[in-house]
């Protein structure tokens, strides 16, 4: 926005004179003027494609907490040598010259939906540093530290979903379920999944599981007994008088406000209290997406995507594993609970979650992700990180690892990148975490040099990755 001795005007860009003026004065915070303007110059270049930016209207992100093995899911490398391939077997899936694992044989049947970017890297063996570089596109500041949320964290990416799409009255733009990831045995949830610097008010809306898993609350849209809805208004018009109290706490009250008005908001509306009753779904349905907590949390995930949420974040449920291999950490016994415990419910949530969103008509519209934090050693028994990893399991190896990517125009029945004969590395199409954050940004319709800004006002990008072309399309 420039302001020439007249009314304000706004830059295609979208950033404003004074963004631009604190921009011109943050080379030492990193981001300069000519930062910037190369930035948006390459951003407004990779944004020419108008078909395919913004052609997704949703995103499920489904993360599976613990690092899955590359070699024994969709990155099988059998002609190596029986210390690095493993037990695992490929199979053919319905697209000629693709192979995954052999434990998946419904993601099999559905390969013409997806594609695999096995390409995916970056340098830091450690889960929390991990996760935080793949849902915020930023490198954490301590690398040595599996770091808990603080107010200065770069947001993850339902929180800037949140703070950049336009909000629909009724629904939740950004939702993660059935809860923050951590391990059962540490105090605290892992950074990147919250808003961080841009406040509480932007974190995406956590929905919890029952004790069984297999049904679903948002704690904030639980009327109390005494409170029929007819009594609502009458509770919002008290909670705004206590709020214009709290205002006199700057931020503090504002954030308090802004919570208050959006759970109100969803309160009164049926759409979301709707979206979250799975009794709903026919039976067949529900049997379809498989009778345990990850394949009822991706039906959940389409049904709040039906009712209009932008982004639902599934993660990996409490699964009861041992704190010493746990989810999908497999340092010990990798193969038998790949085998029994892991691979069996995505595969079956997965493949019917692909289904039901083409029969609906929504997976042209609806970006859906995989990923997790890094890979698993090539060698098994290698020890990287853990020093309990056994004979049995794999450690953590973040060099080579793949995400699946499917719908909202992305190449379907299809590879991008490739690893070397132990898929150890990457030797063709590398793709890092911010990179994948600014294609997500992009196909959502978000500028991914949009300028936010942390609590000091310095200027951030929104991402700094870049578009990955081959994947949206020239």
């Amino acid at each position: 926005m420039f302001r020439i001795l007249g009314r304000p005007l706004r830059a295609c860009d979208g950033c404003t004179r004074r963004e631009l003026l604190q921009i011109g004065g943050a080379g030492a915070l990193g981001l300069s003027l000519s930062q910037l303007g190369a930035a948006q110059a390459q951003n407004s270049a990779a944004s020419s494609d108008r078909r395919a930016r913004g052609r997704a209207h949703a995103c499920i992100l489904v993360y599976l907490f613990g690092g899955p093995s590359q070699l024994d899911t969709f990155d099988l490398k059998p002609d190596a040598p029986a210390h690095f391939r493993g037990e695992f077997r490929p199979i053919a899936t319905n697209v000629p010259g693709i192979r995954i694992c052999e434990h998946l044989p419904r993601l099999a049947r559905q390969a013409d939906k997806y594609c695999l970017l096995r390409g995916m890297w970056h340098e830091h063996p450690r889960h929390g540093w991990g996760l935080y570089y793949m849902l915020t596109g930023r490198r954490h500041n301590r690398p040595d530290l599996d770091a808990p949320p603080t107010p200065d964290d770069h947001p993850g990416l339902g929180a800037l979903v949140n703070r950049l799409k336009p909000a629909r009255p009724d629904v939740p733009t950004a939702v993660t379920l059935p809860r923050w990831n951590r391990f059962l045995d540490l105090p605290n949830d892992y950074a990147g999944e919250k808003a961080g610097f841009l406040g509480s008010a932007f974190d995406p809306w956590l929905v919890r599981a029952d004790a069984s898993g297999l049904t679903f609350r948002l704690d904030e849209l639980a009327l109390p007994a005494d409170v029929p809805p007819a009594r609502l208004d009458q509770r919002r018009d008290l909670l705004s008088s206590l709020d214009r109290g709290l205002a006199q706490f700057g931020e503090r009250g504002q954030v308090h406000d802004a919570l208050h008005a959006r759970a109100y908001r969803l309160l009164s509306g049926r759409a979301v209290r709707r979206a979250f009753d799975l009794s709903e779904e026919p039976l067949p349905m529900r049997d379809r997406y498989g009778p345990h907590p990850f394949g009822q949390g991706l039906l959940l995930a389409r049904r709040l995507v039906e009712a209009g949420t932008t982004l639902v974040q599934v993660n990996w449920h409490n699964d009861g594993s041992d704190v010493k291999s746990p989810f999908w950490d497999t340092h010990q016994d990798n193969f038998n609970t790949l085998r029994n415990q892991l691979l069996p419910p995505v595969d079956v949530g997965l493949s019917a979650l692909l289904i039901d969103l083409t029969e609906r008509g929504l997976l042209d519209s609806t970006l859906v992700l995989v990923m997790g934090e890094f890979g698993r050693t090539p060698r098994i028994g290698q020890v990287i990180m853990n020093a309990a990893t056994s004979g049995s399991g794999r450690d953590h190896w973040p060099h080579a690892y793949t995400v699946l990517a499917a719908g909202a125009g992305m190449p379907a029945g299809a590879l991008y990148g490739a690893t070397d004969d132990k898929a150890a590395y990457v030797v063709d199409g590398p793709v890092s975490p911010p990179d994948l954050q600014a294609t997500v940004l992009h196909l959502l319709g978000l500028d991914p040099v949009t300028v936010i800004h942390d609590r000091q006002g310095r200027p951030h990008f929104a991402s700094e990755g870049q578009v990955v072309r081959g994947l949206v399309g020239s």
